[in-house]
């Protein structure tokens, strides 16, 4: 991936899906849900679903000179794992915006780093919210579709489409 330089979760999001998962359409016309794991694959990282400890959501390892992995929970529900996932690529993102190819990162998504708690982690948590949730999309949708809808719609759990609903202002 060419280095992308880190704007703001959001934007980030919304560049990523319109040229990784649209690739070029327009945002209106996304296809949902949208898949992070497929996105991961696209962007040349190799995204599983492992036997992680309990507290542990997932991953991102990222060594030198080597490709980077994101590792999420089998245990987790199919949406946790999707916004994990999602989340890990948010970091993976923030980091390769340095253009360094020799970067490491080892980054755990804990029940502590979900709370989101410090600057990568809210960044991570709003990319991951953005690129599962597109804004034009929510926006558009949430009119006509209940929350539960939406929340199935995207692929998403209940508490994420609440959360992103009142982060827009449409709740």
């Amino acid at each position: 991936m060419d280095a992308v330089i880190a704007t703001s979760p959001e934007n980030d999001a919304r560049e990523i899906l319109r040229t990784v998962w649209a690739q070029g359409s327009d945002e209106d016309s996304i296809s949902l849900p949208v898949d992070p794991f497929e996105i991961a694959q696209r962007l040349g990282i190799k995204a599983y679903a492992a036997t992680l400890d309990e507290d542990v959501s997932g991953m991102l390892i990222k060594r030198a000179g080597q490709d980077p992995e994101i590792y999420v929970n089998a245990s987790d529900s199919p949406n946790r794992q999707r916004f994990t996932c999602a989340h890990e690529l948010g970091h993976y993102v923030k980091r390769s915006a340095t253009g360094d190819p020799s970067w490491e990162y080892v980054e755990h998504r804990d029940l502590l780093t979900s709370q989101g708690s410090n600057a990568e982690e809210i960044y991570a948590n709003q990319f991951a919210a953005g690129l599962l949730m597109p804004r034009r999309t929510v926006e558009a949708l949430h009119t006509e579709l209940g929350p539960a809808a939406l929340a199935y719609s995207f692929g998403v759990s209940a508490d994420a489409m609440h959360y992103r609903l009142v982060n827009l202002k449409l709740k």
